[in-house]
């Protein structure tokens, strides 16, 4: 987990970004200051983008971000609060927003959840923005013929955190639901990414809207 790349991406370096990089250094985490222009030649990494120094667009989200989060794991920094639409971040794919003033020890949470392959926004954003994905599908998209074969091996405790993690629930949200370690929850999506044969949460969800699983566990 340590040797996820993290990319600071300010076209304005302060003493704020120079503590922080510090800090993350210190703790022994793969770090470097990279320009606008070199983020995506880097292997796949996470992206804090200083949204103070880019030009954003009406949702308040910086216009070069849906180019970037296709490849790395993109969290806006230093985030104005009230600026910024969290529900138009999780559609394109932006996995935190860290607010201005955010304490240190938060951002660190914010990071672990990331190098975890988890979003760092509330529950309630991540639920009704997947609802909204869910609604706004269209009906006619191509639908598989027939379960994946691996899919038909899902346990029942498996289809539960499918549907937790349709409502937006994060791994130690899981987790507290049901009653086990963090770990054990990572190891069962470990499980379901390879049985539906997706990558990601995002990838999932459309995995269940095909399937029809999300429907059927809903109920």
């Amino acid at each position: 987990m340590k040797n996820t790349p993290i990319y600071l991406v300010s076209s304005a370096m302060d003493s704020t970004l120079t503590k922080l990089t510090t800090i993350l250094q210190s703790l022994d985490l793969n770090i470097k200051n990279i320009q606008l222009e070199d983020v995506n030649p880097q292997p796949e990494g996470i992206v804090l983008f200083d949204a103070r120094t880019f030009d954003v667009d009406q949702h308040g989200i910086p216009k070069v971000a849906s180019a970037i989060s296709r490849k790395h794991q993109l969290a806006l920094l230093n985030v104005e609060k009230e600026t910024v639409n969290e529900y138009i971040c999780v559609q394109m794919g932006i996995k935190a927003a860290f607010y201005i003033g955010i304490e240190t020890d938060q951002l660190l949470k914010g990071l672990r959840c990331l190098m975890n392959g988890e979003w760092w926004f509330s529950r309630k954003v991540l639920s009704q923005t997947l609802a909204t994905l869910f609604e706004n599908m269209p009906e006619s998209m191509p639908q598989p013929t027939s379960t994946p074969p691996m899919a038909e091996q899902l346990t029942k405790r498996e289809k539960t955190i499918i549907k937790l993690v349709c409502q937006g629930a994060k791994n130690q949200e899981v987790a507290d639901s049901l009653n086990i370690s963090p770990h054990t929850v990572k190891t069962h999506l470990y499980s379901i990414f390879r049985k539906t044969d997706c990558r990601n949460r995002v990838e999932l969800l459309n995995w269940a809207k095909q399937h029809t699983l999300a429907y059927q566990l809903m109920v």
